[in-house]
């Protein structure tokens, strides 16, 4: 942290495809946040899922039941 209690960021730039760009908006405003918070997020979520499967566990999507809709593979 610096000494006014901020944290150090460091600007990055990136070419999207403007359908790339677009999913980024609607996510930002499906969250309520910015497209960094999306971009955050989906890092956050991809460490979680690279984890995961180097312990040999799996990703899912399921239900209310439990049941399982969705397997997320090619991670």
């Amino acid at each position: 942290m610096t000494p006014q209690g901020k944290t150090e960021r460091i600007q990055i730039n990136l070419d999207l495809s403007p359908e790339l760009y677009e999913t980024l908006n609607n996510l930002a405003q499906h969250i309520n946040g910015d497209n960094a918070e999306v971009l955050l997020k989906a890092i956050a979520l991809l460490e979680v899922a690279v984890e995961a499967k180097q312990k040999g566990k799996h990703i899912w999507i399921v239900d209310d039941n439990q049941n399982i809709e969705t397997e997320i593979i090619g991670i």
